[in-house]
């Protein structure tokens, strides 16, 4: 039949002869793509927190002093003040419309214990919650009922009915005892070497290494890394949770992770501030070239379109990468951690399969890196004391609760009678 048009392997050919052009945006010279269309920018952690303290006090309250509350929270890290903002807002949730919700009685908040149990929340978000209405109350210059004693026997009864159990996020480890598991060097072989996949090698990589809280690993600059002789580095982190004071802390990065770190600054263009940023990928695809044609050149049924019969250049495959100027957010670092692991999955560099593969996956987040390292150092003999010290944690027992299965397999009793009873 005349007129069918070129065939689909011809065009197929032609698009593979083109090559692909790779073009990386540095930080400021390209545009992100836009997340959340149509949605307003939400309004700073400290401007809704003292609009919930408003609405919450009700009409005829002392007003807030704006001094006092601007130097209150400037002496709370900014992750407090977002938590105490959601705090609130799930009070306000609880109260009844035009009900007077502070100063809080003891009986409310007995109630909203009971509510926050229905809707299943553990005993340490519940202490949270009350915590933050605690600091509701001293912004106005409240005393707190939170302490009251039936609000205390209240959290008792949730603790024995709940647990004091914590949820924890399962640790991503080096090489756990050479399992093709949800392991360091599983994920670090599953990316790519692609922008976007030396970024995340070199985010996962450091982000282990110094046992980074994800606050800590967006907020890493380059100028905070003391680059070593032997290829090792020294990272200083200005502050952190235990750090509201600023004094800043020092941890070691090795010389893997500075590679990895090195690909990625050289990959990306980027010579000061901030290290790991969001990185934007389009794709297109090659366009074969295509001469002028006749009208009898097209099958018999197509749309009878002038431009269909002008000729064509031929194009090649476009990536083009966009590196942002602002850091990577908590949730950004999480769907990080996930995507990689399920490439690493798909690589089969990991032996779960099915809902075990799903729930490993899940368990899984940006706070596994620092999980991880905190159980490998207890899984090579470490004490509690020294492993605190690494990771920055003020109290022993904290390390000991991050690794509360792996302790066991440390302790005295394992390493005496371990060598007498195998």
């Amino acid at each position: 039949m005349a007129g069918t048009g070129e065939s689909p392997e011809n065009r197929n050919a032609a698009r593979a002869e083109l090559v692909t052009v790779i073009e990386v945006a540095a930080a400021g010279q390209g545009q992100l793509p836009v997340r959340r269309r149509g949605r307003s920018p939400a309004a700073e952690p400290a401007e809704q927190l003292a609009a919930l303290l408003s609405h919450l006090a009700g009409q005829g309250a002392e007003p807030i002093s704006e001094l006092g509350f601007r130097k209150a929270v400037e002496a709370l890290n900014p992750a407090t003040i977002a938590a105490q903002a959601a705090d609130l807002a799930c009070f306000a949730a609880f109260c009844k419309p035009g009900q007077r919700a502070l100063p809080a009685e003891e009986s409310d908040i007995v109630a909203y214990i009971d509510v926050l149990e229905q809707r299943g929340r553990k005993p340490a978000t519940v202490r949270r919650r009350l915590a933050s209405l605690s600091a509701a109350h001293g912004y106005l210059g409240l005393s707190s009922p939170t302490r009251g004693s039936i609000v205390l026997h209240a959290l008792k009864g949730l603790r024995r009915r709940k647990g004091a159990a914590q949820r924890q996020a399962a640790g991503i480890r080096l090489d756990e005892d050479g399992s093709a598991g949800l392991t360091l060097a599983a994920l670090l072989e599953a990316c790519s070497t692609e922008l976007q996949g030396l970024r995340d090698a070199a985010l996962l990589s450091t982000g282990y290494d110094a046992g980074l809280r994800v606050s800590e690993l967006t907020a890493v600059e380059v100028a905070h890394l003391a680059p070593h002789d032997d290829g090792t580095a020294v990272l200083f982190i200005p502050s952190s949770k235990t750090d509201q004071a600023g004094e800043g802390a020092f941890v070691w990065v090795s010389a893997e992770s500075m590679r990895r770190i090195r690909a990625w600054l050289e990959a990306s263009g980027i010579r000061e501030g901030l290290l790991f940023r969001r990185v934007g990928v389009d794709r297109r695809n090659a366009v074969a070239a295509r001469p002028e044609r006749r009208l009898s050149d097209i099958a018999y049924n197509a749309k009878a379109d002038f431009a269909r019969l002008l000729p064509r250049a031929s194009s090649p495959a476009l990536v083009r990468y966009t590196v942002g100027t602002d850091k990577l957010t908590r949730q950004g670092v999480n769907c990080i951690v996930r995507r990689v692991a399920r490439a690493a999955a798909d690589l089969g560099l990991v032996d779960l399969y099915g809902d075990e593969l799903v729930a490993a996956i899940a368990a899984i987040s940006s706070h596994s890196l620092r999980v991880g390292l905190t159980q490998d150092l207890f899984a090579a003999g470490e004490d509690a004391g020294p492993v605190a010290q690494a990771l920055r944690w003020t109290n022993p027992a904290t390390a000991l609760r991050y690794a509360r299965k792996l302790a066991p397999r440390s302790n005295a009793a394992a390493r005496v009678l371990g060598k007498r009873r195998g």
